[in-house]
């Protein structure tokens, strides 16, 4: 034993070189040794480690006889002990044992956080393992995260097959949390689901982040219990009483299911949720002064919606509902609180001091859904002036925390960010890699831009985005083409030319990484934005880079100029400007009263339309994450932040018409 330490000790400074290349190794054995070499080193290297950084004790009283039994040297189970038992085998030509030392040891050295060393022992023997042991020892790979393996890497790893169940349910796991962080929701599950040791209340609340077509049955009983009764509370969460109907239905169908016996609190909030409707409705707007005709026309879309509600209940009994509207220009904070007092729904206020205001004193009971959204800055100073423009005022960061966030108080506004968010989102799921923003000088262009860039750069963990303003038409012309790399091809073209001292036969290139736009413009300038985009691609290259846009970059009454100028552009906005099976009945009686309405005043009926809408189900939305309610503007969702959020249909310019992108 004297002799193995000496031996070792006397050759450290030798094997020091080999111990440092293994630490770079990635599953390769070097040809300068054999692989036998190689694992007495690494375990040798080890011990005079272990052994010189641990305990004061001396070494030779950790050290084993040859004579003695291995379970009596087992017993302190140390990573030291196993890897002097590993080097005994080693001697003793005793592979198979050696390597199930050196796995037992990559457990505890993982267990313990010592990830270089247990690297190092799987790297030593990995090529000679099979079987069970190989899914082992790629298990423990993953588990200390080996800084070479992405995310892909890892569940190739993690795929290995075994006939252990204990590495299997491990596998499983392991995968689960790879899948949410890839947003992969419905293989997240299934991995929990298959690791059959997960948190119930966990699974519901990643059912709750998949859509409508996701909760699609899949033949697995277990997995299947959890999307039905997503489906079922998605469809069925505004009606209490078929909600109960349909979840006895499921009971029956799902007996032993875990959900049946640990039912989510939000659906035993649904069931003992007070159905007692409101009766008294205020409507705070700026129904005078220069804001007096953007309100005027939220206010229509209110008392359509009011209309609409009271004709359906009409020959059902129930309790009469009024509604009144308020100037917010014409009262001030004093008066305006008098006049609420015996108000159950507030709809509004417009402008931010206002709403501040209001959601700083509501009474006990009291309902609020704001008609914009409110910040700390706002909050500690109500004091700002009116917005300039209507952009500002109905228009706002959707990253914002409310100041105000009880449970009777909800933010609802058409902010430009929201759109520019949802593009991102989209892209990255389609695999975009590079896309170029372009964005205009504005105040709410470039709000948008910074909303794009902050998603896309979460979501793709990058930060390589190109992206582009410009002052002019000059300017932005200038800007693509050095964007996409083709004034530098013709840069080289004419310095060869110069260099060879003749005129060369060639074709201008443009960069080929580059595969997608975004533009955030008006309409104006994304009829110029385009055809610039056009001419700097298909003038040297037949593929084809689509152009993402917002609903500022067209006006919904095209002519054939603008349909030219606009082809291909892809873009999102409210289903009812682009869905004519959107409420068709509305939009005509709509079209009939405003005939020359523009896109803005359709965009503000439809904002207050939804509004009165929502009033009646904010509580069950806010209960049940994932709740939709289809609306004029949008799917319509609320957020842990009490903030309702749009999801919006795409569609696309073709040369003779706007399309709506199927199945949107």
């Amino acid at each position: 034993m004297r002799d193995l330490l000496k031996y070792s000790m006397m050759r450290i400074i030798h094997k020091c070189v080999t111990f440092i290349h293994l630490l770079s190794m990635d599953f390769i054995v070097t040809k300068t040794f054999s692989k036998r070499s190689i694992q007495s080193t690494v375990v040798l290297a080890l011990i005079t480690m272990l052994c010189s950084c641990g305990s004061t004790t001396s070494p030779t009283t950790k050290m084993v006889e040859k004579n003695t039994p291995m379970a009596q040297v087992m017993q302190s189970n140390t990573l030291e002990n196993i890897l002097q038992l590993a080097d005994l085998a080693e001697r003793q030509n005793k592979l198979q044992q050696r390597n199930q030392y050196l796995l037992k040891g990559a457990y505890l050295a993982v267990n313990n956080g010592q990830c270089a060393e247990a690297h190092i022992l799987i790297t030593s023997i990995f090529t000679e393992l099979t079987d069970d042991n190989l899914a082992r020892a790629k298990l423990y790979r993953v588990m200390c995260a080996h800084p070479d393996d992405d995310l892909l890497t890892q569940l190739s790893l993690l795929s290995s097959p075994t006939s252990e169940i204990a590495i299997a349910k491990q596998q499983w796991q392991l995968k689960a949390n790879i899948f949410e962080r890839l947003f992969n929701y419905p293989k997240a599950i299934e991995a929990h689901i298959k690791s059959q040791n997960y948190d119930i209340q966990h699974v519901w609340h990643l059912t709750q982040q998949l859509s409508n077509t996701e909760l699609t049955l899949t033949g697995n009983k277990e997995i299947d219990g959890y999307y039905r009764l997503a489906a079922l509370l998605r469809e069925h969460a505004l009606d209490q009483y078929e909600l109960a109907s349909v979840l006895t239905q499921y009971q029956f169908a799902y007996p032993n299911h875990p959900l049946v016996n640990n039912l989510p609190e939000e659906i035993i909030g649904l069931l003992q949720m007070d159905t007692q409707a409101f009766q008294q409705i205020a409507v705070l707007l700026p129904l005078s002064g220069r804001l007096s005709n953007q309100s005027q026309q939220i206010k229509q879309g209110i008392l359509a919606a009011y209309l609409a509600a009271q004709s359906n209940t009409e020959n059902t009994p129930t309790k009469q509902i009024s509604i009144q509207f308020l100037d917010t220009n014409a009262l001030d904070n004093t008066a305006l609180l008098a006049k609420l007092s015996d108000i159950d729904v507030i709809i509004g206020p417009l402008l931010k001091p206002k709403l501040t205001f209001i959601a700083q004193n509501l009474r006990p009971g009291q309902q609020l859904l704001g008609l914009n959204r409110i910040d700390t800055l706002l909050t500690q100073n109500t004091a700002n002036t009116e917005p300039k423009n209507l952009n500002s005022i109905i228009e706002t960061n959707s990253d914002i925390v409310p100041e105000v966030a009880d449970t009777t108080t909800t933010f609802f506004a058409l902010a430009p960010e929201d759109e520019a968010i949802q593009i991102a989102q989209f892209m990255f799921a389609q695999q975009y890699q590079q896309p170029i923003l372009i964005h205009a000088p504005d105040r709410t262009a470039i709000r948008m831009a910074e909303a794009f860039s902050d998603t896309w750069q979460a979501l793709s963990q990058q930060s390589n985005l190109i992206t582009l303003s410009f002052s002019d038409n000059k300017s932005m012309r200038k800007a693509i083409g050095d964007a996409l790399g083709v004034q530098q091809s013709r840069d080289r073209i004419t310095t060869l030319e110069r260099y060879l001292g003749k005129e060369m036969f060639s074709v201008t290139r443009n960069r080929k990484d580059i595969d997608a736009f975004v533009v955030f413009a008006n309409a104006e300038q994304t009829e110029l934005i385009n055809p610039m985009i056009e001419a700097s691609i298909i003038s040297f290259s037949d593929e084809f880079q689509p152009v993402f846009a917002s609903s500022r970059s067209y006006n919904h009454q095209l002519n054939q100029n603008s349909l030219r100028d606009l082809q291909n552009v892809i873009f999102i906005d409210m289903p009812w400007l682009i869905n004519s099976k959107v409420a068709p009945e509305l939009l005509s009686q709509y079209e009939t009263v405003f005939i020359d309405a523009s896109a803005t005043q359709k965009r503000l009926f439809a904002f207050g339309y939804d509004a009165y809408n929502l009033i009646n189900k904010i509580m069950p939305m806010r209960q049940v994450k994932g709740l939709t309610l289809p609306g004029l503007t949008g799917n319509l969702t609320i957020d842990n932040n009490n903030q309702v959020t749009r999801v919006l249909p795409r569609a696309k310019i073709t040369t003779k018409q706007i399309e709506q992108i199927s199945g949107e």
